[in-house]
């Protein structure tokens, strides 16, 4: 245990922490049987998780790929350098109360990035509450999908080291359930679900709200949307790919001074981007990934320079 002497600082210990899976997952192992044993370093690792909310996803948060073979389809959730980004901006954004747009394509990670970091103030704070909305109340929370916004907040609740004691109210722990709610009863914070109609939130007060997937709904409910959900929260958090176009309501609050907009899409993730190429025009191409070209295809860089 005494390679976690040296982290006598939140930066340090971030920098610590390993970020390919094997080295991640001991890693884990090693923190959690020592913080397990020693009730001042909970303290201490509480107190580091407030001041960076990072350090909870890549040493206690996981995420599900039924994509994997079974038995690996529950991985550490280990954030990539454009999710590390994501996560401080939208962090902030919720502790300054200000508006926040995330344009992503698909399968980045960027709506369960905002549904661990809803779990993880409600975690740690008392009396906050956060929304998340889709259209439909079956993306939102159905019983037995592994693919709706709120099981990726049961993934979280599901998956803590025991010695955090937030458990299921079921298991005798302080974390209650029921459809389209989660309530952690110790701090008396929740997560509600919502679907985005024309009445989104009506009367509801909330620290920070999701959008998901706003750019794919009907125009005329975005319109309707966005002309009233104001007044609930200080912090909105426009999540989707782009599908309408530039005229629809997405675009238009992303572009506003007032969204703090950030980008996950797929070029920036550094497993798809293997040997990224341009070509902007007609025999022309420009490589991105020149180190994968050096290391796999240095013949190909001949006809480069």
């Amino acid at each position: 245990m005494s390679q976690f002497k040296q982290f006598d600082s939140v930066k340090g210990f971030i920098q610590g922490v390993p970020r390919t899976l094997q080295e991640n997952l001991q890693f884990r192992i090693d923190l959690h049987t020592l913080l397990a044993k020693d009730k001042r370093m909970q303290d201490v690792f509480w107190a580091m998780c407030r001041e960076n909310k990072r350090i909870l996803f890549d040493t206690c948060f996981w995420t599900l790929d039924p994509r994997l073979p079974w038995g690996e389809q529950n991985q550490p959730f280990i954030l990539r350098p454009k999710q590390i980004e994501v996560v401080d901006v939208l962090d902030w954004c919720i502790i300054n109360g200000h508006d926040a747009g995330i344009n992503k394509t698909r399968d980045e990670g960027a709506s369960e990035i905002v549904c661990k970091l809803f779990s993880a103030w409600i975690m740690l704070y008392e009396r906050v509450s956060f929304i998340v909305g889709s259209y439909k109340k079956e993306d939102v929370d159905k019983l037995g999908d592994d693919y709706t916004l709120f099981s990726k907040i049961d993934n979280v609740f599901e998956h803590l080291p025991s010695w955090m004691g937030l458990k299921y109210e079921k298991d005798g722990g302080s974390i209650y359930r029921k459809d389209m709610l989660i309530r952690n009863t110790a701090r008396n914070s929740a997560i509600i679900g919502e679907t985005t109609n024309e009445n989104f939130s009506a009367g509801s007060r909330s620290t920070a709200m999701l959008l998901d997937e706003f750019g794919r709904i009907r125009k005329s409910i975005t319109d309707s949307i966005e002309g009233t959900v104001h007044p609930i929260t200080n912090c909105i958090i426009y999540n989707s790919t782009h599908w309408h176009g530039a005229g629809h309501t997405f675009n238009q609050v992303l572009e506003k001074e007032t969204t703090k907009t950030v980008e996950l899409l797929w070029h920036q993730n550094p497993v798809k981007a293997e040997g990224l190429y341009k070509s902007p025009e007609v025999g022309v191409v420009e490589i991105i990934d020149m180190d994968y070209y050096h290391q796999h295809h240095p013949e190909i860089l001949e006809y480069v320079y």
